[in-house]
Parts: C-alpha cells; sequence; structure tokens
C-alpha cells in the first residue's frame, strides 16, 4: 500500500507522487480503486494505477541511505557487455523495463568502457546501445537527484566524490 504524499517511481524511471487513492470507472462498466500519481516533473500529467496491481508498476522511492549503498557497489557491480547486439539490446531492454538498479550501473558501465574502446579506434558506438546509455543513465540520475536534492546534471561528481575518484567510474 502506497500513501497520500509519497514519492514513487513510475515505469522507466518517473519520480511521481502519490496523490489520492480513488475510485474511478475507466471501462464504462465497473469502478475500480486507483491511485492517482503525478510526475514531479510534468505537474500537467497524471496516472491512474490500479490498487491491486500497484506493486508491478510503481515502487517507494529509495532512501538516501539505499542510494550511497549502491553508490559505494558501484565498483563491484559488473559490466554487463553481450557480445551479439541482438542479445545485447535484448537484455539491456529488460533491465530498463524492469527498472533493474544494478543491472543499469552495469548497462552504464558496459557502454561507457565500449565507448572509449571504439572512440580508441575511430569509431562510434551503435544507436541501441547510446539509447540504453542514455535511459539507464537519466533513470539513475533522476532518482537520485531527486533524493538527494541535486541538480540531475550533478550526480555524475556527487558519485564521483562519494566513491573517492576523480578519473575512474567517470561515466556517471
Amino acid at each position: 500500500m502506497f500513501e497520500i504524499g509519497e514519492y514513487v517511481m513510475y515505469g522507466a524511471g518517473e519520480v511521481c507522487r502519490v496523490e489520492d487513492k480513488t475510485k474511478r470507472c475507466f471501462d464504462g462498466i465497473s469502478a475500480n480503486e486507483y491511485y492517482k500519481i503525478v510526475p514531479v516533473e510534468y505537474r500537467n500529467s497524471a496516472y491512474y494505477i490500479p490498487v491491486n496491481t500497484a506493486d508491478s508498476g510503481i515502487r517507494r522511492i529509495l532512501t538516501k541511505e539505499e542510494i550511497y549503498g549502491i553508490i559505494d557497489g558501484i565498483p563491484q557491480t559488473e559490466a554487463l557487455w553481450v557480445s551479439d547486439k541482438n542479445e545485447r539490446s535484448e537484455r539491456f531492454g529488460e533491465i530498463l523495463k524492469n527498472c533493474d538498479l544494478e543491472g543499469m550501473i552495469g548497462i552504464i558501465k558496459a557502454v561507457y568502457a565500449e565507448k572509449e574502446h571504439r572512440a580508441d579506434s575511430g569509431k562510434r558506438l551503435i544507436a541501441a546501445d547510446e539509447r540504453a546509455f542514455a535511459a539507464a543513465e537519466h533513470i539513475l540520475h533522476g532518482e537520485f537527484a531527486f533524493v538527494l536534492g541535486i541538480k540531475e546534471n550533478e550526480v555524475s561528481d556527487f558519485i564521483k566524490a562519494r566513491l573517492g575518484e576523480r578519473q575512474s567510474c567517470s561515466n556517471f
């Protein structure tokens, strides 16, 4: 159960506030109970999530302590590179769809390393890898920024400072 006023993550990484719990009839036949959630970034939008299936579509937002734990675990997180681009695209898609935070860190680490490797030989990343990288970074940075009370473009520096590394993990 979610409380009115609580902040949650919806879908593929959108920070929302639970505004209401209400009965609505969207199918014209029967009324069901829904959470009305409003994106923090786009206050003119609203989503209605069925209460009985809310756990599969929204989750509680991370706490500062959980974020610190995730950041502290970055050096041990495995880069998730898969050689076959179709398999890689499928795996990255599943990670993003499921909002697998550790998996997203693995995507960022893997794609960043591949980008560096390709740059050495004058090549660029394929578009699917760039999109997966950008999506993972946006989801993580958005939630981290909201919880930590900083701007999204400051998250990389925050992570580097937390890890005490200026050169390594520059992909965050």
